[in-house]
This record gives C-alpha cells, sequence and structure tokens, in this order.
C-alpha cells in the first residue's frame, strides 16, 4: 500500500524529512512515458512510503518519532492511502540535500 504525510512542524522540517527518508520514504517519483522518464517532485511538507504494512497510523506514527527524535512539535499532519497520482514536475525541495531519488507509483 502507497501512503502519503503531509505534515508542518514546530521547526527543522528538513531534519525531519532527512529522518523520514531514512526509513524509506520519498519525496518524488518517476513516470515512464514511452521513451520519456519523468520526476514529479512532492512539496516540501509531503512524503510517501510504499510496502505491504504500510498504512496511515503507521506513517502518523513514524512522524511522531522522526520529529521526536529532532526535537520538534508536529503542528499538524494528515496521512492517506494513494493509489493512483499525478502532479506537476518540478526541483527537487533542497537541491543540495541528499534524499532518496524516487521510485514508480
Amino acid at each position: 500500500m502507497n501512503v502519503m504525510i503531509c505534515f508542518e512542524v514546530s521547526s527543522k522540517q528538513d531534519n525531519v524529512r532527512k529522518a523520514l527518508a531514512s526509513i524509506g520514504y520519498m519525496s518524488s517519483w518517476k513516470v515512464v512515458r514511452g521513451k520519456d522518464v519523468i520526476t514529479y517532485h512532492l512539496p516540501s511538507n509531503a512524503m510517501w512510503k510504499k510496502g505491504e504494512n504500510m498504512s496511515p497510523g503507521k506513517a502518523k506514527e513514524e512522524l511522531k518519532k522522526a520529529s521526536s527524535q529532532v526535537n520538534v512539535k508536529v503542528l499538524r499532519a494528515v496521512a492517506m492511502v494513494i493509489s493512483k497520482f499525478d502532479g506537476m514536475t518540478g526541483s527537487a525541495v533542497d537541491s543540495e540535500v541528499s534524499m532518496p531519488e524516487s521510485t514508480e507509483a
């Protein structure tokens, strides 16, 4: 199941994103259209993860844990199951920050 989580934290959003990335969350996805591979980047406050044992509740708990690891408060969040999605291409949130590239949705 694919789950997306959107969140606001009190500070250190990049650190929270890095903590989530370290446990498999991604900030982009790739789509193959013919010979072209298109990368779509999510907004800075959204990430997604796939896996058999994923659920919105698990994503929320992982966000809480990642936030507490970097000593910040989660202000608000929503997690949802996603299946098919589309987006607009763009640049990665922070080109200098090393995040997992993406995987096809």
